[in-house]
Parts: structure tokens; C-alpha cells; sequence
């Protein structure tokens, strides 16, 4: 339970020097001035779920040697665990890929891209201060540059990069979310909120850890009109029974990462979601069912336009036709179909996602996705993760028909295989394969119809290291 009495430093000794390092984290992150943020892992929305525990920060296991270790760098001599039973944890990880368009796409060639980030967490009744406070301060920063602008596709093939920008090859801090449960069944938080939390899945969900590399597997694409990645929010997340969670929120619809974003707080537009998500244990076999929803109030630019007010825009600065609202409707579920009797986390299990959207404001109008996923399926290797997935993205009939004829716009497939290898605990590598049915079949303009555009194929493999 959230509020179970924890057991509290040995001397004040030790708890003056626990705060004094905190201090000294905190100062280094005002001094780097990267930005302001929440979640990394495990974000607000769904870290809220296990009610049950103490805190949201379990301790993690930093002992083991260099072949054993979760984590490259160790305990520090002990240090670390004495920290993180003190309420302070200090993750670092760095992600490095490498992709190739073998084929198809706009442009046959490799690049390399790769993300660091820098998790801070704070539980204040480990600290000594009050039961049920966290503090989650994530800074990230994206390098290089990956190979999505030549794949063809409107979705990146690869998700964790694109989430940072405008910000390139700079340290921002778009998430810092203070989260205080009042009781073990409910809790608020505010601040700049990490919008990918929500639609969780167990086999497809997150932006390119252990799971698929494709943002149509990481969230419904249709959110992504409604809320930015580090917008500034505020929202209450409801527990009623270790089952079943509820969120609701309402955040700034133009937050970025590197800006705080407080000059437009106060003003429109304000966009409000919704989530319920519900674990079922059908023959015994865990699965989730989810369905969320949300809301904005505009105005956005429509996506109906008369191509000549495309070009008076372009050339002469005329006002764009305008949509007063947006909105959007989600469901996603996973269910295991088989686990072993030892360990429920190992087993296979199916995924699959749909979403609508209003299709005015919104260019994607509809969005459904399938696949399987699983862990440890290869004996002696039981923690290996494995995807294959299959999406479908429908574009709104309301695009301008020019840009329909001229670029033959009107939907986008593909599919993704990949197979996570836990080489060590603390280092993973992921091949990963892609295949692309681009939605824009020429690159062309409104007067000229362009060259054509293949399907794509696109390899690659990931590393990622936990420090």
C-alpha cells in the first residue's frame, strides 16, 4: 500500500547527507538548464497502477558482478541502494541505432542515430518529508540522425528520436511530474507530463526499449493531433481495485520539450483526455482491455483547403481555414494465450489497437494495428522479447483532393519483426525489420506529379545500455 510505513535512516547523519545529494542532482540539472519533465519507464499514468506497493520507485537490485549486474555501472560501492532506500534513484541509459532503407522508400541508404537519457526520482516519505509524494525528472537528448525522412512513410521507423524536436544533438528536459496520492485509491499530478504513457500495451507500448521500433506501435497515431509530447498538465488518476485504473487530464496543446511552455498555459487551446484500463484473467491468462478518448478546443488549421488558399498562404500570408475542435477516440487490448506455470511473465500473447478521429483537423482518420508479441519463447532464454505487428493508417477523405490525385495520398501499411537479445542484463541488442507501403506514392508538388515511391524495406538493430 502507498502509505505503508517504510523503515526510515539509521541516524540524522545519514539523512543529511541523503539530502545534501539531492541537493547537489538537483543543482547539477538547474546549472545544465535543460528544460522541465516527467516519466522515463514508467509514466504517471500507468506507474500509478500497482496500488499495492509502498512506493512508485521500487528499489531497484544494483549487486551482482560485471556478467550479473542489471546495470552497467554497479551500486557504487553501496552507495546507489543506500540512495534508492533513502528515496533517491538516479537512472542513466543510452539507446544507439542503426537502420537501412534496403529498398523502395525515398532514398536507399543507412544512418545512424541514437538517444541518452537521465532519470531522477524522488519518494518524499523515504525522504523523511510525507507519505505518497514522487518526483519524476526525466532529461533526454537525441543525436544524429535517423533514416525516417527516407523511408517513405508518414510514421517513423524509428520512434524515439522524433520525440525531442524541435530539439537536435542537445540535453532537454521535457518531463517533470510531481505526483501525490491523497489515498491508496486516488492520486493528482501536475507538471510537464509525458503524453506516450497513456495507451498502454503490454506487447506494443513505449518509445523503443524492448518492444517495437515503429511509432504505430508505440501509440495510436490519431493522439498525435490532440496532445504534444512535454506539454504542461495537470490530472487525477483513480484506482478503485488493484485492476483497474482510471486517468483523466487536461494539459497544454502546444507544449514542446525545450521550452517551459508557461507563456501559453492560460490560454486556448487546452485539450482533455480520458483513459480506463481494465486487467482481465480470462482461463487464467492475463490480458488488459483499454479505451480512452480526448478533446481540444483548436483552433486547428483544416485539412479541407482549397489549393488556392494553399498557395495565397505560401506566397502572400492568407489566412488558412480554420477548425474550432478536434477530437479522438481510442481502444487497445493484449492477452496472453500462454505463460509459463514458473513465470507469468514468460509467453506469448496477442495485441491490436484501433482509433478514430474527427478527420477535419485531423489527417489520420482512422487507425488499426494487430500482432503478437511475447518473452522468453526460446529455451535458456528467458528474457529475450520478440514483436511482429501489422498497421493500417487510414487518411481523412477531407484532405484536399489535389494532394490525393497528385501523391496518390490516401493510406499507409506496413509491418515490423524484431527480436530483443538480453546479451547481459544491462546491454541489449534488437534486429529489426521493417516493411512500408508508403502512403505518399510520388514526391511530387499540387503541379507536378514527382517520381514514383516503392514500398520500402528497412534493417536495422538497436543497442541499449542501462548505466
Amino acid at each position: 500500500m502507498i502509505y505503508r510505513t517504510v523503515k526510515k535512516p539509521n541516524s540524522f547523519g545519514d539523512r543529511a547527507r541523503v539530502r545534501t545529494l539531492v541537493l547537489v542532482l538537483l543543482a547539477i540539472f538547474s546549472l545544465a538548464q535543460l528544460g522541465v519533465a516527467q516519466e522515463s519507464k514508467q509514466s504517471t499514468l500507468s506507474a500509478a497502477a500497482p496500488a499495492e506497493e509502498a512506493t512508485l520507485f521500487p528499489v531497484p537490485n544494483y549487486s551482482g558482478d560485471f556478467w550479473s549486474r542489471s546495470f552497467l555501472t554497479g551500486d557504487w560501492g553501496g552507495l546507489r541502494t543506500s540512495l534508492a532506500k533513502h528515496g533517491v534513484q538516479l537512472e542513466i541509459e543510452t539507446m544507439h541505432v542503426f537502420q537501412d532503407v534496403s529498398s523502395g522508400g525515398l532514398n536507399q541508404t543507412g544512418r545512424y542515430s541514437g538517444t541518452a537519457d537521465i532519470t531522477l526520482k524522488l519518494d518524499s516519505q523515504k525522504l523523511g518529508l510525507w507519505p505518497g509524494g514522487f518526483l519524476l525528472v526525466h532529461a533526454e537528448s537525441a543525436f544524429a540522425n535517423p533514416v525516417n525522412p527516407y523511408s517513405g512513410g508518414i510514421l517513423p521507423v524509428n520512434t524515439k528520436p522524433v520525440m525531442t524536436l524541435p530539439a537536435r544533438d542537445e540535453m532537454v528536459l521535457p518531463h517533470v511530474v510531481i505526483t501525490q496520492f491523497l489515498s491508496e485509491k486516488f492520486a493528482v499530478f501536475l507538471g510537464k507530463l509525458d503524453t506516450t504513457g497513456g495507451d498502454a500495451n503490454e506487447f506494443a507500448h513505449g518509445k523503443g526499449d524492448k518492444k517495437f521500433m515503429n511509432l504505430a506501435f508505440s501509440f495510436d497515431p490519431v493522439l498525435l493531433r490532440l496532445a504534444p509530447y512535454a506539454p504542461l498538465g495537470m490530472g487525477f488518476v483513480f484506482l478503485p481495485n488493484k485492476d483497474v485504473i482510471f486517468t483523466f487530464s487536461a494539459v497544454d496543446t502546444e507544449g514542446v520539450p525545450n521550452k517551459g511552455g508557461f507563456n501559453t498555459l492560460f490560454k486556448d487551446p487546452t485539450t482533455l483526455a480520458s483513459e480506463l484500463r481494465v486487467t482481465v484473467r480470462p482461463f487464467g491468462l492475463t490480458g488488459h482491455q483499454l479505451i480512452g478518448g480526448g478533446w481540444s478546443n483548436g483552433p486547428f488549421t483544416s485539412v479541407n483547403q482549397d489549393p488556392r488558399t494553399i498557395i495565397g498562404s505560401i506566397l502572400f500570408g492568407t489566412p488558412l481555414k480554420k477548425e474550432s475542435n478536434s477530437w479522438g477516440v481510442y481502444y487497445n487490448f493484449d492477452q496472453y494465450l500462454y505463460t509459463e506455470k514458473d513465470d507469468p511473465s514468460q509467453g506469448i500473447g496477442i495485441f491490436g489497437r484501433f482509433g478514430i478521429s474527427d478527420g477535419k483537423a485531423n489527417p489520420f482518420h482512422q487507425f488499426y494495428s494487430i500482432g503478437f508479441g511475447g518473452k522468453g519463447i526460446i529455451p535458456t532464454r528467458d528474457r529475450d522479447h520478440f514483436g511482429i505487428g501489422y498497421y493500417y493508417l487510414q487518411f481523412s477523405d477531407h484532405i484536399v483532393d489535389a494532394l490525393r490525385r497528385r501523391l496518390s495520398l490516401d493510406h499507409e501499411q506496413g509491418g515490423e519483426l524484431f527480436y530483443n537479445i538480453e546479451v547481459l542484463p544491462w546491454l541489449h541488442v534488437t534486429p529489426d525489420i521493417q516493411i512500408i507501403g508508403p502512403s505518399r506514392r510520388r514526391i511530387g508538388t499540387l503541379l507536378t506529379p514527382g517520381k514514383k515511391i516503392d514500398t520500402a524495406v528497412v534493417t536495422g538493430f538497436r543497442v541499449k545500455i542501462d548505466f
